[in-house]
């Protein structure tokens, strides 16, 4: 499933990676936020292979985060990873500043999601805001977050 992700990212967005590939971010440009009626097709049937039963809360989550993109054109950081043995050490947040001058550049907000509470720290230390917070179960929060255009 992330590989179909990563191609539909590739195709509408930057990609940036430490040297090594410790950590990465997947960026979506201003507009391409949502994926395309041709990048649902294609990638339905990767995605039911890997959710099985699970697809209709994995639709029912994709729904939601679109739900509460921002209105203004914004670069979005779709996915940020980093190898569990490197975390804490700052790659992935040089991963994710590598899309913010991009951001930046184009005087353009960023935005992402999270659904893990412990990165909220890491990202208002990159300058994001939560600007919405929702659940798909008491077990699932999200925040959305929102780095304002410098």
């Amino acid at each position: 499933m992330f590989r179909v992700i990563v191609a539909n990212d590739a195709a509408a967005g930057p990609i940036y990676q430490t040297a090594g590939g410790e950590a990465i971010t997947l960026w979506r440009a201003p507009g391409k936020a949502s994926g395309t009626a041709r990048e649902f097709a294609k990638s339905l049937l990767p995605f039911i292979a890997a959710l099985g039963p699970g697809i209709g809360r994995g639709l029912k989550i994709s729904g939601l985060i679109e739900k509460h993109h921002p209105i203004v054109p914004f670069h979005y950081l779709h996915f940020a990873g980093c190898a569990p043995e490197y975390q804490g050490k700052g790659l992935g947040g040089a991963a994710i500043r590598a899309g913010l001058a991009q951001a930046d550049a184009d005087h353009l907000p960023a935005y992402l999601e999270t659904a893990t509470e412990r990165n909220l720290g890491l990202y208002r230390n990159l300058g994001f805001e939560v600007i919405a917070e929702w659940s798909v179960t008491r077990a699932l929060p999200f925040w959305g977050m929102l780095r304002p255009a410098r």
